[in-house]
């Protein structure tokens, strides 16, 4: 009885502070066909994901964010009809977020990935986990610092990854006009060896309204240092439209190139070439709001993998349900 009680006791007050707190929910619901062809092997799968976020405003300086979601490290989606199997859940974000000054933020835990990137170079369902600074100025300057921490290595070396990015942002002749530069130095232990990346990425965007259709251009490139040969990639592509609401609709199109040294396998997007570092190929992308937080999207990947430059073939329709 005195179990139950002081259970009781206990989640009154986590319902009370959280009401307190001013604690938000959202999140979406997707289902995906999942069609794929590399080489002469071909599969098709029906695939589903949640998400699920809990945001805190403790109070005006102070977040807090927790996050669960179905799927793995570089995917938020869940193959069905395994035999009616439990679908694998995990933590997706758990951090604090500290506004420091009216022009800063530290944010500390496993957070959204602190460095901006228009390309395909790192997978976004990616949750790095440190400890990240960012600043953002009134003239368009901004800078973000990072330490993430890759895998803990006890009684060995840790490997991490200390990052920096600056940029730019500028209305000039009616445009909107972007720039960035970034550096991120990381080790990784495979196997038995410690693999050193040290990548310079440049970057740069253009947007603008043509005819009553956001437009926006961007081109990047990316340099690991450490590779002696094979050390860029090289990516640039266009959007049009903003499906944002319903009847809203975009398209887009991706052109990327990377050599075999100049990605991390720890980062590489696992749609576009499925994690191979050594790719070369497009992405076409479409959606279209279907109504008040229904979205209908597809992507089609045509792209060339390996050493072998085997065909990589994938295409992707989603329904998706934001809340």
């Amino acid at each position: 009885m005195r179990k139950a009680i002081l259970a009781s006791v206990i989640l009154s007050a986590m319902f009370s502070a959280a009401q307190a707190a001013d604690v938000k929910l959202s999140g979406d619901f997707g289902y995906r066909n999942d069609d794929l062809e590399v080489g002469s092997v071909n599969s098709n799968r029906d695939r589903l994901r949640l998400q699920l976020n809990a945001t805190a405003d403790v109070n005006d300086k102070t977040k807090v964010v927790f996050g669960v979601r179905t799927g793995s490290t570089k995917s938020s989606w869940n193959d069905i009809g395994e035999g009616n199997s439990l679908k694998n859940v995990g933590l997706n974000l758990a951090y604090v977020e500290y506004a420091a000054a009216p022009f800063a933020k530290v944010t500390l835990g496993k957070m959204n990935r602190p460095w901006h990137s228009d390309a395909l170079f790192f997978d976004n369902d990616i949750k790095p986990e440190g400890l990240a600074v960012a600043v953002k100025h009134d003239s368009g300057l901004s800078a973000s610092a990072f330490n993430l921490k890759l895998v803990e290595g006890g009684v060995a070396k840790d490997s991490d990854l200390v990052g920096l990015q600056v940029g730019l942002s500028k209305k000039l002749a009616g445009l909107d006009v972007a720039a960035h530069a970034t550096t991120l130095k990381q080790e990784v232990k495979v196997g038995n060896a410690l693999v050193k990346h040290d990548q310079l990425v440049l970057g740069a965007s253009l947007k603008k309204d043509v005819a009553g259709v956001p437009v926006k251009l961007f081109v990047e490139q990316l340099t690991n240092d450490e590779a002696k040969t094979q050390d860029k990639a090289t990516a640039y592509g266009v959007t049009f439209g903003n499906a944002k609401n319903a009847g809203d609709w975009e398209v887009s199109l991706l052109k990327q190139d990377a050599e075999a040294n100049a990605l991390s396998a720890v980062w590489t997007d696992s749609d576009f070439g499925g994690e191979a570092t050594l790719h070369d190929g497009t992405a076409i992308r479409a959606a279209y709001g279907l109504a008040d937080g229904w979205k209908v999207r597809g992507s089609l990947f045509d792209v060339e993998v390996g050493a072998t430059k085997a065909d990589y073939k994938r295409l992707m329709v989603d329904l998706v349900f934001v809340y």
